[in-house]
């Protein structure tokens, strides 16, 4: 009776596991994996087995089926978004079932990116901070660069919110202070357009700027949208406010912006973006304005990383004669979660 009693329960035991764990790839090779696959993103496909305790990390193009249990958000070329279950019927092929069960057949190289949706609205979101401290003896010196993101992520809309900060304290010298920080709102349209909203803040004791918000509003194009490699550009107008340390210099303006942001994929464990925006002014004859990013990002082990940064400002007509171009190069360790 003990006996079969053990052997009940090593049997549910053992169910339990395998319905747990029941996401499977097929590879080239002819090699099978079965776990809980976590993400397909920048090339490669991140999945957790049951036999072992890190997540493995496999090369996208070696796969050539795939089964995944879990509805999921999936990212095709051409930014096409689709939400369902994935299953592969053929070798080198996908069939997404979609809530009305309709289903729709893909090439597996079409996918760029892939991950759980999951129910709770809270846990679509995902974040990260990272952070660089230094000191000197001579004058002092004390510098703390902070920064952070978080983005959410749903069927059409997406969220983006970015924070940097930068403050350097040296003995007999004025306080340097650095702050730009944006909130970004994406409503995804069809023929790869999309809406964009956009609040932009920036603070800068270099450029004598107490504050600058410039809330946007326009539409966008998907130029380039592959496994390897994005390429967006956006146009519409902006409202600049702007408040300066003296406060006769305060001032309002309209302009128009252009945007393109540019992001290479698959380049193992980096991570590469850069986006340019211009502003010429409606209101200010002759103004212009330029805001470039470029940061580069490498992953650690247990999803920490090590980032580095460059921002840009120029504006042709600053409020104080030769604060025109500012610049910073930032560095800094830091961790993502969710």
């Amino acid at each position: 009776m003990i006996n079969k009693l053990f052997f009940f329960i090593s049997s549910l035991f053992f169910c339990l596991g395998i319905s747990a764990q029941n996401d499977t790839i097929r590879l080239i090779s002819g090699d099978q994996l079965v776990g809980e696959i976590k993400m397909i993103s920048e090339g490669v496909l991140k999945i957790e087995t049951a036999y072992s305790d890190k997540d493995f990390n496999i090369e996208f193009n070696k796969v050539k089926r795939l089964v995944i249990q879990r509805k999921c958000l999936v990212v095709l070329t051409g930014n096409r978004r689709r939400f369902g279950y994935i299953k592969s019927k053929d070798i080198g092929r996908i069939t997404i079932t979609l809530d009305n069960n309709v289903q729709e057949e893909y090439a597996i190289s079409e996918i760029i990116m892939l991950k759980e949706v999951r129910e709770n609205f809270f846990k679509r979101f995902k974040a990260s901070i990272d952070l660089s401290y230094n000191f000197t003896r001579a004058n002092r010196t004390q510098q703390l660069s902070v920064s952070g993101n978080l983005n959410y992520n749903s069927e059409l809309w997406r969220f983006e919110a970015d924070i940097n900060s930068l403050n350097t304290n040296q003995e007999d010298v004025d306080q340097t202070q650095r702050t730009d920080a944006s909130l970004e709102f994406v409503r995804l349209l069809q023929k790869q357009l999309y809406l964009i909203g956009e609040i932009p803040y920036l603070s800068n004791t270099e450029q004598a700027l107490d504050s600058r918000i410039s809330p946007s509003l326009g539409v966008g194009k998907f130029i380039v949208s592959t496994n390897k490699l994005y390429l967006g550009l956006s146009t519409g107008f902006t409202l600049n406010i702007e408040n300066y340390s003296d406060t006769t210099l305060d001032k309002k303006s309209t302009e128009v912006f252009i945007a393109t942001t540019f992001k290479i994929y698959d380049v193992k464990d980096f991570d590469f973006v850069t986006d340019l925006k211009l502003y010429p002014s409606i209101s200010e004859n002759g103004r212009f304005r330029t805001d470039y990013n470029l940061s580069l990002k490498y992953d650690l082990p247990l999803d920490f990383y090590i980032k580095l940064g460059f921002t840009l400002n120029y504006d042709n007509k600053p409020a104080i004669a030769g604060n025109d171009v500012d610049y910073i190069f930032t560095s800094g360790f830091g961790w993502s979660f969710n």
